[in-house]
């Protein structure tokens, strides 16, 4: 069998994984590539086939390159390089499922990352934010800053709404069109989770006031609108992005003096959400539900932070009360559209 270089395998096991059943998205694929090219940077040095100008290295190796020894010097390599726990992690779990698709393809006679341990990960709870700093950073969303790049407070405010009422993920909500909105006995945001699965989330009528105000602002900005169009746009027009929403978020948490959270900043309104939704009575099941996980143990950590009594963390409905309290009336000129 000619195994080829193993840039052309890397293809063919992205290729498995985007036909297999729970599919997979573009952000999983980029992680995908990025982590088996930091793989083969390692690689290649470890067996002397440096190239720095080479913009994919997995075109200079073939599978008989993948050995335990070298996999294992890379693994040192990274660690030695500095690399958190969480990447080193992340990056052996891409190595492993892509070696056991070579392996049953029969262009590996072994799986070489038998002996790679997994490195352990320092145990966090989830910070969800207390309704005190719910109410700074809704304030901060809410209010016109002179000079502010890009500056549209409703839109802000939709994404503040949509983060609190449903507890999405980031990407999740990169991926909402307007036809995602349903109204049909109630409001449910139709939401596009990992692996292409699909789950309708009850939002609050007081969390869906602020998308409403966005959508007749956007509509007298920007002209009308279909089904199919992204929901949330920028000034410009364009989709926005996970980097526009956690660039507004950062902006947020910065003029609400309020401490930016570790990782991805906007996923703290999840945990917000999360640890509310059990504090009001909901079991860990429902919860699971809302949330889209696959695996009902990352819901449990929630319990743990619920549990610890800690009466002053928000629920959804405080940061939706902020947001009703901070919404223009007539007398400011209606919806929240200027900025």
């Amino acid at each position: 069998m000619d195994d080829g270089t193993l840039d052309r395998l890397a293809e063919r096991w992205l290729d498995h994984k985007r036909a297999s059943g729970r599919g997979m998205s573009d952000n999983t694929e980029s992680a995908y590539r990025a982590d088996l090219r930091a793989w083969a940077r390692a690689l290649a040095g470890h067996h002397g086939l440096d190239a720095p100008d080479d913009p994919d290295p997995l075109t200079l190796l073939r599978p008989e390159h993948l050995t335990e020894r070298a996999l294992t010097a890379a693994a040192a390599e990274f660690f030695r390089d500095g690399r958190s726990a969480a990447t080193r992690g992340r990056r052996i779990s891409a190595l492993r499922g892509w070696c056991a698709w070579l392996v049953r393809a029969g262009h590996l006679a072994a799986d070489p990352t038998a002996e790679l341990e997994t490195p352990r990960l320092p145990r966090r709870l989830p910070v969800a934010l207390t309704d005190e700093q719910l109410g700074a950073v809704v304030r901060a969303a809410s209010t016109p800053h002179e000079h502010a790049r890009g500056q549209w407070v409703s839109l802000d405010r939709a994404l503040i709404a949509l983060f609190a009422g449903a507890g999405p993920r980031t990407s999740e909500v990169v991926g909402l069109r307007v036809g995602d909105l349903v109204r049909d006995d109630g409001v449910l945001l139709r939401l596009r989770g990992k692996g292409g699965a699909h789950r309708n989330v009850p939002i609050d009528p007081v969390a869906v006031e602020p998308v409403d105000d966005y959508l007749a602002d956007r509509a007298a900005r920007l002209g009308a609108f279909g089904e199919q169009d992204p929901l949330l746009v920028t000034l410009a027009g364009r989709a926005v992005t996970t980097g526009m929403i956690e660039y507004r978020v950062d902006r947020w948490f910065r003029r609400a003096g309020v401490s930016r959270p570790e990782g991805e900043l906007a996923h703290v309104f999840r945990h917000t959400y999360a640890v509310g939704v059990l504090r009001e009575g909901a079991s860990l099941n429902e919860l699971q539900a809302v949330l889209g996980h696959q695996n009902l143990a990352t819901t449990s950590v929630y319990t743990k932070v619920a549990a610890e009594g800690l009466r002053d963390v928000a629920r959804t409905a405080p940061v939706l009360r902020h947001l009703r309290a901070t919404r223009p009336g007539p007398a400011d000129g209606g919806s929240p559209a200027s900025g």
